[in-house]
């Protein structure tokens, strides 16, 4: 814990934006959010931006060790030798919205809150490992002569973990949702039931690129009471002519892109929430891949 001590003035800062200046945070994140959804010419939304890039090889080999406990070590030099390692690194291995044992820097279990508070100050970077079967991520300080691509990178994840994080605990906003087929979707239609929400619109490329594996999903929990609704940004006839082309199983809703920002504060795109049957946030995550294995974790299977 010792090596935190230097962070706290950061942490200090990160309490001072996280309660005072909050405000000012969400409104320039919900700007940049609107900009993102006014042009029809943009085919990779904000969470594009690394998925979508040309996948390259890293510079340097990884080195990676599996102990017989079963947790995982890495040479944390390096994974920040250049940023095409360090993204390399984090694409197959962290997801900070994801369910994880959050660790400081001497590997003390802390709170997650502050553990993303932490990343946030751009001190650290998360290095991954399990034990017992679960996933921990460490706290692990940023060398002097890493790349500034790499702390860029994990501030930006960070602040939007930390926002979606804030978000699960929460009453999902009031809703009544009319669907392409004209079915209504609202609490009371819903009560009892899981309900998973994904956030998207049509020339978000990945938004639609997930379509097989969420269907898998619908299939999967078809006897269990769940309920899986999407909210598009786009008009009900252009859903239609869509999705002519696109098999979905979700019910669409169209014409959501106000809900989405500003009820529901989503800063990237997808965006996969699930609600439990009272009404409440569980968890707000951005690809399909966790929102498989969330969903596996609360249902057993």
């Amino acid at each position: 814990m010792r090596n935190i001590i230097p962070a706290l003035l950061s942490i200090g800062v990160g309490f001072v934006i996280s309660f005072f200046g909050l405000d000012f945070y969400s409104n320039s994140l919900e700007n940049e959010n609107e900009i993102i959804a006014q042009s029809n010419e943009i085919t990779a939304p904000v969470e594009t931006v690394e998925t979508s890039k040309e996948e390259k090889a890293p510079e340097e080999d990884l080195t990676v060790n599996e102990s017989s406990t079963g947790s995982i070590s890495v040479d944390t030099g390096d994974i920040q030798k250049s940023f095409d390692n360090w993204e390399a690194y984090t694409k197959e291995n962290i997801d900070l919205m994801s369910t994880f044992t959050p660790l400081d820097d001497e590997g003390a279990v802390m709170e997650k809150g502050i553990f993303l508070t932490l990343l946030r100050t751009g001190a650290y970077i998360p290095v991954k490992s399990e034990k017992d079967g679960k996933v921990q991520y460490q706290l692990t300080g940023i060398n002097d002569s890493a790349d500034e691509k790499i702390k860029k990178s994990i501030v930006s994840k960070a602040s939007i973990a930390h926002q979606y994080f804030k978000m699960e605990g929460k009453k999902l906003p009031d809703y009544n949702f009319v669907d392409l087929k004209g079915k209504a979707h609202n609490k009371a239609d819903t009560k009892g039931k899981l309900l998973v929400l994904k956030c998207w619109f049509i020339t978000c490329k990945v938004c639609v690129e997930e379509f097989p594996e969420l269907n898998e999903l619908v299939d999967k929990y078809k006897d269990d009471k769940i309920e899986f609704v999407s909210l598009a940004f786009d008009k009900k006839d252009e859903l239609v002519e869509f999705l002519e082309t696109k098999e979905f199983k979700y019910p669409t809703i169209p014409e959501q892109k106000e809900y989405m920002a500003k009820k529901l504060k989503v800063k990237q795109y997808p965006t996969h929430l699930i609600v439990d049957a009272n009404g409440i946030i569980i968890k707000m995550v951005n690809n399909v891949k966790t929102l498989t294995s969330e969903l596996e974790r609360i249902m057993g299977k």
